[in-house]
C-alpha cells in the first residue's frame, strides 16, 4: 500500500474513482440527487484541478496499482483543514483511514501547524464516531448552502496535536 500526491496526469481516475465512492456512501445518507450534485461539485476533473492549484495536497491510496483511497486537505493561516478522507467500500475498517489521516497530522506538523478541523455531516454517525475516537472535539455547527436548494448541516471538529 502506498500514498501518492495526485499530479495532473492521475486527475482523471482520481476523479473517477473519488466520485464513485463519495456517492456510494453519501447516497443512503443525503440521497442520490444530493450525492451525485455534491460529487461533481467537489471531485469532478476540474473541481480537484482548481483544489491543487488553490494549495490543496490531495492523495491517493493504492494497492496493486488501484486506487483504495483519497484525502485532501489544505493548510490555512493557523490550522489545515481536513476536507475529504474516503475508502472504498471493501477497505473500510482496514487501517486506510489511519493512515491517511497520520499522513494529514505528519503535514501539519511541517507545517509548523498545532490543529486539524474539518466539517462532518451530522446524520454521518460511523465518521463522527471514528473522529471522536481519533481525538476530535465538536467546536462548532454551520449549515451552507451549496447550490439548487441543496445544503451540507455539518458539525466543524477540531483536533490537537499532541506535544
Amino acid at each position: 500500500m502506498e500514498m501518492i500526491t495526485v499530479s495532473p496526469e492521475m486527475i482523471k481516475e482520481t476523479s473517477a474513482f473519488a466520485q464513485d465512492v463519495f456517492i456510494d456512501y453519501y447516497n443512503n445518507l443525503i440521497g442520490n440527487a444530493q450525492a451525485v450534485y455534491m460529487a461533481d461539485l467537489f471531485l469532478s476533473q476540474e473541481a480537484i484541478a482548481q483544489l491543487i492549484q488553490d494549495g490543496a495536497v490531495f492523495r491517493i491510496v493504492r494497492e496493486n496499482d488501484q486506487i483504495i483511497g483519497f484525502c485532501e486537505y489544505k493548510k490555512e493561516e493557523e490550522r489545515v483543514f481536513l476536507s475529504k478522507l474516503y475508502a472504498h467500500r471493501r477497505y473500510r475498517g482496514k487501517g486506510i483511514g489511519r493512515l491517511m489521516f497520520d499522513d494529514v497530522v505528519s503535514y501539519t506538523k511541517k507545517n509548523g501547524l498545532k490543529k486539524i478541523y474539518l466539517t462532518v455531516n451530522k446524520g454521518n454517525t460511523p465518521s463522527y464516531e471514528i473522529y471522536l475516537h481519533l481525538g476530535f472535539k465538536v467546536i462548532d455547527s454551520v449549515v451552507n448552502d451549496i447550490g439548487s436548494g441543496y445544503v451540507m448541516d455539518d458539525y466543524i471538529m477540531e483536533y490537537s496535536i499532541p506535544e
